[in-house]
């Protein structure tokens, strides 16, 4: 027998070949498809809805989680005894007797700094019950999720349980931890109304004054095209262009006395 043991999951073939004792004696060969289960995947959502519980309180946990290989369609079955036909079609090797992609299975540790089934393990305690807790302080939750083949997943959270004297009292700036600054529930309609003021505050400073109002009917009144500033040097638009040079004509060119014409100079060379 050859133990193996896959580090990635996926689908896997696997090929064995068996020769006889012979030199160069018959050969068989034989290959079976092997898929390598994924774990369950956890989503980060907080288990409970505030930033702490109270002494006794009932409280609901709140837990997501999802399979890959449900969610793409795999269905592996077990035949715990291939010598009986437990269905009764004629085949006693095709019995779904297990189902190895069953939904997930969820399970709790309400208190992982406790050993309540005093084995060793503080956080395997999956005792199922209410979920109070009758102590005060910080406890450390484990959420554990397997699948239909012994594959699991775990988170740990971390909560606080107050007393009453605790949950009257205001927070001292070393005991507030950074949920204490994340918006909850409770203060959804402080935060609209914070939203809702920064909005007129917005359009408030959208409206124009008396002197934004009387320039545009000024200049819808003057039809002004361009502003010139006083002082300072002019602008482009307040130059005027130069006169176009003067050609001088064949006549213009010629010396009366001496008939000598003037040639017309340029300045290419």
């Amino acid at each position: 027998m050859v133990w193996h043991s896959w580090d990635r999951p996926g689908t896997y073939v696997v090929t064995l070949t068996v020769v006889d004792g012979f030199e160069g004696g018959d050969t068989n060969t034989t290959s079976i498809t092997v898929h390598v289960s994924r774990a369950p995947e956890i989503d980060p959502i907080d288990p409970i809805d505030s930033d702490y519980v109270n002494e006794g309180d009932l409280v609901i946990l709140n837990h997501s989680a999802y399979d890959i290989d449900l969610i793409e369609g795999l269905e592996a079955w077990l035949d715990v005894n291939a010598d009986e036909d437990s269905d009764g079609d004629g085949v006693s090797t095709n019995d779904k007797d297990t189902s190895l992609t069953s939904e997930l299975s969820v399970y709790w540790d309400l208190n992982a700094l406790n050993d309540a089934d005093q084995d060793g393990d503080s956080r395997n305690d999956f005792l199922w019950g209410n979920m109070t807790w009758g102590e005060t302080g910080e406890i450390r939750l484990v959420l554990q999720v397997c699948d239909g083949v012994g594959v699991c997943t775990s988170e740990d959270y971390i909560i606080s349980v107050l007393s009453a004297e605790e949950e009257d009292r205001q927070k001292s700036w070393d005991e507030l931890t950074w949920k204490d600054f994340v918006p909850n529930k409770e203060s959804g309609g402080l935060l609209a109304l914070v939203a809702m003021v920064m909005l007129l505050g917005w359009l408030v400073m959208r409206q124009k004054d008396e002197e934004e109002i009387d320039a545009e009917e000024m200049l819808d009144t003057y039809d002004v095209q361009e502003v010139e500033a006083e002082g300072g040097l002019p602008g482009m638009d307040q130059h005027n262009p130069p006169p176009q040079p003067k050609y001088l004509t064949v006549d213009e060119r010629r010396n009366k006395e001496s008939g000598y014409v003037r040639p017309i100079r340029t300045r290419r060379r």
